[in-house]
């Protein structure tokens, strides 16, 4: 799994996508929490870290498409959105507060994760 696929790790010639990178922090996990993570990132509100619902189900739709969630994935969904934004809540905490020498790491704003962490609570989003 990627677990690191945000809309900035991507290249799009118009529509059509041409590649795929960072792959530094591509782990081992299910499916699931990468399908959060992505949602997360390209289903949300940038400002508010609220979800978008038409994204959102556009993006559920064609990846149910190629691989239909299971029940118990439909039912964890919830959970995964706010363990996938817990997770880089804290790594961006982390990258903030103490910082590895690399010329070309730039730390980004905790704060959005926690935006979006604090909308999965108070709104969970559903499958």
């Amino acid at each position: 799994m990627h677990a690191d696929l945000f809309r900035d790790n991507v290249m799009f010639d118009g529509e059509a996508l041409t590649g795929c990178f960072d792959f530094y922090f591509a782990g081992v996990d299910t499916w699931l929490f990468d399908l959060a993570v992505c949602l997360n990132d390209w289903c949300i509100d940038l400002t508010t870290g609220a979800h978008d619902a038409a994204r959102a189900a556009s993006m559920l739709d064609a990846y149910q498409a190629e691989r239909p969630l299971t029940a118990a994935e439909r039912e964890l969904l919830p959970a995964m959105l706010r363990a996938g934004a817990l997770r880089f809540w804290i790594s961006r905490l982390w990258d903030f507060y103490l910082p590895r020498e690399a010329s070309l790491l730039t730390p980004h704003d905790p704060a959005h994760f926690e935006r979006v962490l604090q909308a999965r609570i108070a709104h969970p989003v559903h499958a």
